[in-house]
This record gives structure tokens, sequence and C-alpha cells, in this order.
């Protein structure tokens, strides 16, 4: 048997509620005897409605039980006539006795707002169980939509590589690692009539917590910036377009440094030369 299942079917509170059919209302208590967890679940919901209806119970104003009893047990009629006929035999006609159902009444709407409370409490875990379950598509909704944009994202790089490649006039310049033990590399692809640049790290790592990567040129035997990298460009694929235009330049290099940059390059990863 799949106790998760029968536990989840919502059967064993419609048994703790009395609603089964007898046939099935045997059979739940032929599982229950049989399987602990099934018994330890059903006490766990007996529990639960019980604290759920005393949550909600609200002392009655004094007195109050005593005039419903009294009101109960009442007897209409007594006394009239009893004075003025003393001697007359009193006949007591063979009726039930109204107490008792009485009591049973009360215990019926005690049994009712049992009931009550346990379809709220059963409404409220199946609307949790549907959050829930929303919640895990949205989740996988969100996973899917951002794989999407990364393949896209691809594609596109993939389309700006080819095309620059195919363009004569763009060099494609490989910058190799600076520091000993350490293989690492960038890739730069540069059109010095059109001063454009374009800039791959997908051989760095990624850049420590509060470092930051910054590009440079170096004209005249001088290192001058081209700006910062974002460090989630590091160690994949992608590709950014420098904005600083660039139309000479002996070498290109890349250095880490702390986040904002230098006016100079400290520590230099990678060196490429035009």
């Amino acid at each position: 048997m799949d106790i998760k299942a029968y536990i989840e079917s919502g059967i064993l509170e419609a048994y703790v509620l009395g609603t089964l059919p007898l046939q099935e209302e045997q059979q739940v208590q032929a599982d229950i005897a049989q399987y602990p967890e099934l018994a330890a679940e059903v006490k766990v919901i007996e529990d639960t409605m019980l604290q759920y209806a005393g949550a909600l119970a609200k002392e009655p104003p004094s007195g109050m039980e005593d005039k419903i009893w009294n009101a109960i047990n009442a007897t209409p009629n007594a006394g009239i006539g009893e004075q003025s006929q003393p001697h007359k035999t009193k006949v007591i006609p063979l009726q039930p006795d109204y107490r008792k159902p009485a009591q049973w009444k009360y215990a019926a709407m005690v049994a009712f707002l049992v009931g009550s409370v346990a379809l709220n409490v059963i409404l409220w875990y199946q609307g949790k169980q549907s959050q829930e379950a929303n919640a895990g598509l949205s989740y996988k909704l969100d996973k899917l939509q951002s794989e999407q944009k990364q393949m896209a994202q691809l594609v596109d790089d993939y389309h700006k590589a080819t095309t620059m490649m195919a363009d004569t006039g763009m060099q494609t310049i490989i910058m190799h690692t600076m520091q000993p033990g350490h293989p690492m590399a960038a890739t730069l692809y540069w059109s010095k009539a059109k001063g454009e640049a374009y800039v791959a790290m997908d051989a760095l790592p990624q850049a420590p917590k509060g470092m930051q990567y910054q590009l440079w040129v170096i004209q005249g035997g001088k290192p001058v910036s081209m700006g910062m990298l974002p460090n989630n460009m590091a160690n994949t694929p992608g590709m950014q377009k420098i904005s600083m235009q660039v139309t000479s330049g002996e070498a290109f290099a890349i250095s880490l440094e702390k986040e904002g940059g230098n006016p100079t390059p400290t520590t230099v990863y990678v060196l490429g030369k035009a």
C-alpha cells in the first residue's frame, strides 16, 4: 500500500468525521489496525481538529450553561392543577425520556462544530498543497525562461563571432597568460579601421570578491585604460563590445584590480600583441 497516497487522499479525514459509508468505514478501520502509520495520522487529525476547535472556542456568559440545561430539562405544564386536585391519581404516559434526546442533540452540535472545523482544516490543507504546486510550476517556468535567455545569448554571441571572423578588417588577438603556472587566456576582436573592439574572457577565472578585471591598450609603450569588465563574463563564452574607440595600439592586456579600477595596471593576467 502506498501510505503517502492513502493519507493524501483525504479518506482519513472523512473517517474521523464519520462521513464514510459503512463498508468503507470498516475497510479504513482494518487498514488502521494493520498500518501503524495510518493510526498515527488519524491521531494527528483528531488532535489538530480539537486544538483548532479549542482555539476558536469562546467562554459563554456566566450562568449560560445552567439556563440552557434548565430549559432543556423543564417539563411542560409541570405543577398545573396539582394543588387543586391533590388526591387525583397521576397517570404517567409511556413516552421516551426527552432528556436523553436533548443530550444526543448536544453531542450532535459538538460533532457538527468539530466537523466544520475539520472541513476548514481539509480545505486549508488542500489550498496549501495547491499553492505549493503553483510555486513549483512558477519556479520551473522561471528556470526555463532563464535557460532560454542564456541559450539566446549564446546564439547571439556565436553569430557575432562568426560575423567578425568573416570580416577581413577584423583582427583576432589572443591574449595569453602572464602568470606562470596559471593557464589563462582571453580574446579581443579589433577593427582598427572602424575603431571597434570586442572582448571575450572565456578562459579567465572568476574575480575574487572586491576585485574586478580591467582592459588595457598599449599605445606608445604606455597602458591606457579601456574600462572595467563585468565579473560575470569571466569563464563564459560571453562577449562584450568596448565603448572606447581604439584606432591604434601595439598590444592589449587584462589586469585584476580592485573594484572601480586603477590608473595603471597592477597585476596583469593576460596580454596579446596586435
